[in-house]
């Protein structure tokens, strides 16, 4: 997926954010476009059974405002996509399969935070943020739906021409379906729900005026599936099977980007 598709996308969604009734808190709008280094893997047994790797490309607009009682809230819409390499097995786990795979997913988020003034130039904003991710993985015909919750804190330094912003915390998937569609290979569908591990997100960077530059890593967790039934002709690469059962391997999803943000 190209950048310029995607923030085509998003500038859509961001007239229709902006645009609106003025308020007396004005608050703020950030669109922005990242890219990245993205990694899935998939492991069994202790060893890597398929790993995704590859450059990926968001990009997202988010509004920011006071609702009152000194608390802040923020709603964020984020478009992302890459074409990544694929390196995998067979079913059994015995011959590598070397191909590429597609990605193309959305982001939903709202975060409530209580910014507190500490200092003249210093801010500390504890947070807690509530999102849903969707993705397709075109190799193994996947389409995933993960519902997540994070918390944190973002400190906010305020120089004379620019500002510096740090903030981090763990991210926790609470509810995660994937469903692999396996019709073009002659199988039924495959359901399974990957359970909840500890992951962390985090970001560092530089604002002056209306533009800013910051590093910014997401890692998400999921722990090995429980079994679930399967149609007995089995599953192609990329959804692990034991016997007429299947299973979501445990996996990891990590992704370092560089972003650039216009604030208005």
């Amino acid at each position: 997926m190209r950048l310029g598709t995607l923030m085509a996308m998003v500038a859509v969604v961001g007239a229709v954010v902006t645009v609106g009734p003025a308020r007396a808190d004005a608050g703020e709008t950030r669109m922005y476009l990242k890219s990245g280094w993205f990694s899935l893997h998939e492991t069994l047994g202790g060893s890597t059974f398929v790993r995704d790797e590859g450059w990926m490309h968001g990009a997202g607009v988010a509004r920011k405002g006071s609702p009152g009682a000194g608390l802040d809230l923020e709603g964020l819409l984020e478009v992302w996509g890459g074409n990544l390499s694929y390196d995998g097995h067979d079913l059994r786990n015995t011959v590598p399969i070397r191909s590429r795979t597609t990605y193309l997913g959305t982001r939903e988020e709202v975060t409530l935070g209580v910014p507190v003034a500490v200092a003249a130039t210093l801010t500390l904003e504890p947070y807690l943020s509530v999102g849903h991710k969707f993705w397709i993985r075109t190799r193994s015909g996947e389409d995933w739906n993960s519902i997540y919750v994070k918390g944190g804190v973002e400190a906010v330094w305020k120089g004379k021409s620019c500002s510096v912003f740090a903030k981090g915390g763990p991210l926790l998937p609470v509810y995660t379906r994937n469903h692999a569609d396996l019709s073009d290979a002659g199988y039924g569908d495959v359901v399974t729900y990957p359970r909840s591990a500890v992951g962390a997100f985090g970001e560092l960077g530089i604002r002056h005026s209306r533009l800013s530059v910051s590093v910014e890593y997401e890692g998400f967790r999921y722990a090995r599936s429980h079994n679930v039934p399967m149609q007995p002709n089995g599953t192609p690469p990329g959804v692990a099977a034991t016997a007429s059962q299947a299973f979501q391997p445990e996996t990891s999803v990590d992704w370092i980007s560089l972003r650039l943000t216009y604030h208005f």
